[in-house]
């Protein structure tokens, strides 16, 4: 399993939830660590920087092999040339290092993107989201992710057919990083909700003006 910054390129096609089972036999906040009692900290890469490394460099690679060819021309010059393209984008869009940091202490998450802070939101915006996906056949895919308001999802667990496996173990997750949890159904009972956001301020307050004209009913003797 890699480590640090790449510890989420560590992906498995074939049965990944029990990957992301030994992972959580290691480290109950996978992929978090515990910087100090209830701040959980993640370093990591997007891993669309080893997708666009590798698609760069066979791009690259096949230009050259193309063009050395007798039969070598411009047809397919721009297919190449998107391809190489594309995997710079790729690579420069996620080689800055990501920096996720959930604290309970003051009651926010932080996202650093080289070192700088990108974004800070409350802890209701933070969550562990259980997700569905169907085939043509409408066989269901279920993928386990961190994700939140302003976040790239990190992707722990996908292609799953194991329903149960899956809820219960982001279930697991969230209650360790004591995070609100979401099935894939909008309307389930299986959503845990730890966080709530505040309540608006019309519905604990009246309006101003409506304060000012009862103010000035109860000095004329009116009825309010």
């Amino acid at each position: 399993m890699l480590r640090g910054p790449f510890i989420l390129w560590g992906f498995n096609p074939f049965r990944s939830e029990q990957k992301l089972v030994q992972c959580l036999q290691d480290n109950v906040h996978f992929p978090f660590e515990v910087q100090q009692p209830k701040v959980f900290v993640v370093e990591y890469y997007r891993d669309t920087l080893w997708k666009g490394a590798l698609l760069l460099l066979l791009s690259a690679v096949g230009c050259g092999l193309y063009f050395q060819t007798e039969k070598g021309d411009q047809d397919y010059a721009g297919f190449f040339a998107f391809g190489i393209l594309t995997g710079l984008w790729l690579v420069l869009c996620s080689a800055s290092k990501r920096r996720l940091v959930i604290n309970h202490r003051r009651g926010f998450y932080r996202l650093y993107i080289r070192e700088r802070l990108w974004h800070q939101g409350p802890l209701h915006q933070i969550y562990v989201r259980l997700t569905a996906q169907q085939d043509a056949y409408g066989k269901s895919f279920y993928s386990l992710v961190v994700s939140g308001y302003r976040l790239e999802e990190l992707v722990l667990a996908r292609l799953s057919t194991d329903y149960e496996q899956m809820q219960a173990l982001g279930r697991r997750l969230a209650h360790k990083l004591y995070l609100n949890y979401f099935d894939c159904q909008e309307a389930s009972g299986r959503h845990v909700v730890r966080h709530w956001p505040p309540p608006l301020l019309h519905d604990n307050k009246a309006c101003p003006q409506d304060a000012d004209q009862t103010d000035r009913h109860e000095a004329e003797g009116l009825p309010v």
